[in-house]
């Protein structure tokens, strides 16, 4: 049934997002944490939702298996079609927007803060002045991937950690502002990776909260640059992202721990800032090319 018009909804709050759509989602980034970015997966049946303002730019991501008509009113827009196959829709922040339709649907609501594509343009466009407009029938593999991989970390319980899903929300982010903004942006390419000194300083960093839950913006401003810039400096360098470099000395110092001490593998994943003995195992395997108990008894 349709909700009362709520005009103003903060779409990373899930009691804002409970007032658009009552069906509960099966999904959602809540305990995450992640900074600027929040997803929330459903599985609804046909609806109609309240007409309601976005504060957020939002995405909507239909599954590639989902169908439905549907009727749409995204700012002066109104739309009346069959929708489906993977879809995006893209709403941006302060659009008024209600929407209706008729058969059970899977999709994903994926929403950023509007300070974080301000931040983006400030630190590396020199500008602020980003501008985005209502689309639909976008076709976009790189979203969908990126929406799918969140998804999965989610599914198992977040075990990549806030950084994961932050490196993934930054690299999406300049994706929309290079490709859906009103002004198209040319990113200004580097191609000789950190210096060495502040190369030293982030691995240093690293090595030093290997067992907390490493957040990208805390890495970026060790060596004072942005998020985005940060992550493609540190992959030049190192040629794997700063999410496969903390899995690395992860592994690495758990096969210290098996070697030189008694701690149960359980608690060498603790220890080592894995979320569980399975996430460890999972990158153990995958790395040493044997579990860590046949790697202790080796």
């Amino acid at each position: 049934m349709p909700k009362s018009t709520s005009p103003n909804l903060d779409m990373t709050n899930l009691e804002d997002l409970n007032q658009v759509l009552y069906h509960p989602p099966l999904l959602t980034s809540q305990k995450a944490n992640w900074n600027n970015i929040f997803l929330a997966h459903y599985q609804h049946p046909g609806s109609e939702t309240c007409e309601h303002t976005m504060q957020q730019l939002t995405l909507e991501i239909m599954d590639v298996n989902s169908w439905t008509h549907h009727e749409r009113r995204m700012g002066g827009n109104h739309l009346s079609y069959r929708m489906g196959a993977g879809e995006i829709t893209l709403c941006p922040a302060h659009t008024s927007h209600w929407t209706s339709w008729k058969e059970t649907i899977s999709f994903t609501i994926l929403t950023f803060k509007s300070p974080f594509f301000e931040k983006i343009a400030d630190e590396i466009l020199d500008s602020r002045q980003i501008e985005f407009v209502p689309k639909w029938n976008i076709f976009d593999p790189l979203i969908q991937n990126v929406v799918n991989a969140l998804k999965a970390d989610l599914k198992s319980g977040c075990p990549a950690g806030r950084l994961y899903g932050e490196s993934f929300g930054t690299a999406l982010a300049v994706h929309l502002i290079k490709n859906f903004s009103v002004s198209k942006y040319c990113f200004p390419e580097y191609s000789d990776g950190l210096p060495k000194y502040k190369l030293k300083q982030v691995i240093d960093y690293i090595e030093a909260n290997l067992s907390e839950d490493i957040k990208l913006a805390d890495l970026a401003n060790t060596v004072g640059i942005s998020c985005y810039y940060f992550c493609r400096l540190f992959k030049q360098s190192l040629q794997m992202t700063p999410h496969q470099y903390v899995i690395y000395r992860r592994v690495e110092l758990a096969k210290q721990l098996l070697q030189q001490s008694d701690f149960s593998i359980a608690d060498v994943a603790i220890i080592c800032g894995f979320a569980h003995q399975s996430h460890l195992s999972r990158h153990f395997q995958r790395l040493v090319g044997m579990s860590p108990k046949k790697f202790r008894n080796y």
